[in-house]
């Protein structure tokens, strides 16, 4: 017989084996769906994210450097363009824009003819289309975006073979959905645009084919610029100024400041959950494995005495791993597609209403996603199969001698070079990577120490119950020996447990500080909320309104954002603090020094007392300068500011308040409803418990989907936990059939095993959990100061 002939048959039997004990295999395959769902709804969730507008605004080719021309009069040709491709810059790009409209016609729906002035179910958009090279783009992400964006969607266009390809933005994109294709001002026919990032809003990207037609020429309409798809150095960059004719100039990237922060902390906290439901559902595997093979082990036995190499068994229990990932697998990917669709409305009203952002829905790729978590997961189980292999190995030999147990003092000393290690770990964490490192070693420390002190716990409290309490003796005595065989299940318990217990101090820790620093900043008792400044005259004399301005300057060629506020009792009260300058107010009204916020403090390494010098301050529509001098000022104190990732300062209210830079709030104070009744027409008038709640309520949107992550990593522990006590239980049927003779009644007995399940689950270090959670609330404080600098 040959050796697959041997290992096809000892298969068959670990096969038949399983189906007659199902609980063992189907929670391996629980197990497995549980990683595979859990990492591919966030990669896709994270995929999303990254589509949008998440990192748009610093990885986008149209925010990068560019060739334009110098004057209108002798604009950019495309004999220019060949000749610096030619010349060898090939980062280059080419692109053309104009102003068009689009309309949706052709579709079943849509009964308008292009021209025409819309109706509500075929209205007219008003877009910027832009022409690009799409050639030229072969190495930019951009259009592996575009390319990946095409293939994944399925074709609903094949009428429309006529019809030019188009991309937008994700709320673009949505917006311009159509059933037919959409027919430009010029007669250019396009098909929906396909939703992909780094493009611009309100813009519609076609290739410069599509863009030029017979009334859309170069000589009509040239070139914009030359994009630099990837950045040169200096050398390059100076032969490149060398070669551009003398109608042209080298334009410098425009700044951007890092408003992503935010949206960093929302991928980080998912993947962050993706690894501990990874982690969980390891030790739950292990679990199952352990004792699978050690309920098989008199089967295997009679099939190393049939002569069963070694070898083939550990093969046949291999492809027996293999064929538990096949089915796995593809289901777990199939239930993280489905989660993430029915939480696509959800993700894209956060993105856009907390984030500032776009979430665009995934388009998954199945056969890739597929094979990926088959071949991920199986790595996985193969390498960790070394555990319970090596135990099985162990048993399987005849010369097998029990081992005595660990000493008490050899358990003491490992406890403690694991508690060193974990300190270690605390004391050094002083990035995001390196805090995590320092939870994951803090969580795998615990389990450590499960590992070796739950089987003495439990030992040392059936020795401890007296023997006049014989059902107490026999619960004792009986959770010790389950402790021996469900130590890993409790480990995959705790460590959902200690995560869901410090998710929740986090959550409720930043709930409360978020709340306690909105009550102090919610200064007035109402708000008004217009898109233009309340012309004067308009709000009454009595009423004490104050205005909101807002401008941006640079520091140190980083982008700030400017506020007005004002110096009076009330507003100093309103305004928390972590330090102050001694004076700080006075200096403050006398428009000598600025407050900033924690960011601006951690970003630029200042503090209070320390020199601060702003460049010009413009208003949004960065039009005339509202101080065109760069000023000085002195630091007179650091506020903390939740939330909100941009670096801050302000500036007096009677010194910075200019018409342009309107905000868009005013506080109301000592307004009766009278006079709210007649500002209503101006805005929305909101009250501060009003704007408390709506701030709370999207505070708690943030932590939807790591809520229900932690819950379901949490639920499938707990579950994976009972079903291996309840597969252990099995075995005790004997035992527990001659406790029913000796008189125990059922309720008894079913009392007496969920006290050792509870018993087993309160013996676990108690101290470590609590250093779980107030460390995990540290960590969160850490990492977001990382992120600030």
């Amino acid at each position: 017989m040959s050796v697959f002939s041997r290992v096809g048959l000892v298969a068959s039997v670990m096969l038949a084996m399983a189906r007659k004990k199902p609980w063992q295999p189907l929670l391996i395959i629980i197990a497995v769906m549980v990683a595979t769902g859990g990492f591919s709804s966030v990669m896709l969730i994270n995929e999303g994210a990254r589509q949008g507008e998440l990192g748009r605004s610093q990885t986008s080719v149209f925010n990068s450097a560019a060739i334009v021309a110098r004057t209108p009069a002798q604009p950019l040709t495309q004999r220019d363009y060949a000749q610096l491709r030619r010349a060898g810059f090939t980062q280059l790009v080419a692109i053309a824009q104009q102003t068009d409209t689009l309309q949706c016609i052709d579709g079943p729906n849509s009964r308008s003819q292009p021209g025409s002035s819309g109706t509500a179910a075929t209205p007219v958009h008003a877009v910027t289309v832009l022409g690009v090279d799409l050639l030229a783009l072969s190495s930019s992400s951009l259009l592996k975006d575009m390319q990946k964006a095409v293939s994944s969607t399925t074709d609903a266009n094949l009428m429309h073979r006529n019809s030019a390809v188009s991309y937008a933005a994700p709320q673009l994109g949505r917006a311009l959905a159509c059933e037919g294709v959409l027919m430009s001002r010029e007669g250019v026919s396009l098909l929906p645009p396909y939703s992909v990032s780094q493009l611009p809003d309100n813009t519609v990207l076609v290739s410069l084919e599509a863009f030029y037609t017979d009334k859309t020429t170069l000589q009509n309409t040239p070139l914009s610029a030359l994009l630099v798809t990837t950045a040169f150095d200096d050398v390059r960059l100076r032969e490149l100024k060398n070669h551009l004719p003398s109608h042209l100039q080298y334009r410098q990237a425009p700044e951007t400041a890092s408003d992503g922060s935010l949206a960093k902390s929302f991928q980080l906290n998912l993947w962050a959950m993706g690894v501990l439901m990874g982690v969980v559902a390891l030790f739950i595997v292990l679990n199952a494995l352990t004792l699978m093979y050690r309920a098989r082990l008199l089967f295997m036995l009679r099939l190393r005495q049939l002569g069963v190499s070694k070898a083939s068994l550990l093969l046949a229990l291999m492809s027996e791993l293999a064929l538990y990932c096949a089915i796995a697998a593809p289901l777990g990917v199939l239930a993280a597609i489905g989660l993430t669709r029915q939480l696509t409305p959800m993700l894209q009203s956060t993105f856009e209403g907390l984030l500032d952002s776009a979430f665009v829905a995934p388009s998954p790729l199945l056969t890739e996603m597929m094979s990926g978590a088959f071949v991920t997961s199986f790595a996985a189980l193969a390498l960790f199969f070394v555990i319970p292999a090596r135990q099985l190995s162990r048993a399987l030999l005849a010369s097998h001698i029990h081992r005595q147990p660990m000493s008490v003092l050899i358990r003491s000393i490992i406890t403690i070079g694991v508690v060193a290690i974990v300190l270690l770990g605390l004391v050094m964490a002083n990035s995001t990577f390196s805090a995590l490192l320092a939870v994951a070693g803090v969580l795998l420390g615990g389990c450590g120490v499960i590992l070796l002190w739950l089987p003495a716990f439990t030992g040392l409290i059936s020795t401890l119950v007296p023997a006049s309490r014989p059902l107490l003796s026999y619960v004792a005595a009986s959770t010790h020996r389950l402790s021996a065989k469900s130590r890993l299940s409790v480990c995959a318990f705790f460590i959902a447990l200690a995560a869901n217990i410090g998710m929740n101090v986090m959550t409720d820790s930043f709930r409360h500080a978020t709340e306690s620093w909105l009550q102090q900043r919610l200064a007035a008792p109402v708000y008004l909320y217009a898109d233009d400044k309340p012309a004067p005259g308009t709000i009454a004399a009595h009423i004490d309104a104050r205005h909101l301005y807002r401008g941006v300057t640079t520091i140190n060629q980083q982008q700030a954002t400017v506020r007005s506020y004002a110096a009076d009792s009330t507003a100093q009260h309103s305004l928390t603090l972590d330090t102050l300058y001694p004076g700080g107010w006075s200096m403050f009204a006398a428009n000598k020094a600025v407050f900033i916020n924690q960011q601006l403090a951690f970003r630029h390494a200042v503090a209070p007392g320390d020199s601060l010098t702003i460049g010009p301050v413009f208003t949004q529509s960065k039009q005339n300068p509202v101080f065109s001098q760069s000023t000085t000022y002195t630091v007179a104190g650091i506020y903390p500011d939740y939330g909100n990732p941009d670096s801050q300062l302000l500036l007096p209210s009677d010194q910075f308040s200019p018409a342009s830079g309107y905000a868009g709030v005013t506080a109301l104070y000592q307004a009766t409803p009278e006079d709210l009744a007649r500002l209503a027409g101006l805005g929305e008038i909101y009250d501060t418990p009003q704007l408390l709640k709506k701030s709370m309520q999207t505070f708690d949107r943030t932590f939807v989907v790591t809520d229900a992550l932690n819950v379901a990593t949490l639920l499938v522990a707990g579950m994976a936990f009972a079903v291996s006590v309840s597969v252990i239980t099995l075995d005790l049927r004997p035992q527990l059939n001659v406790l029913r003779t000796m008189g125990i009644g059922q309720l008894q007995v079913k009392a007496m095993l969920t006290a050792q399940y509870m018993l087993l689950l309160t013996v676990r270090p108690p101290r470590l959990l609590n250093l779980i959670y107030r460390y995990r609330y540290w960590v969160t404080s850490a990492s977001t100061n990382a992120r600030c600098r």
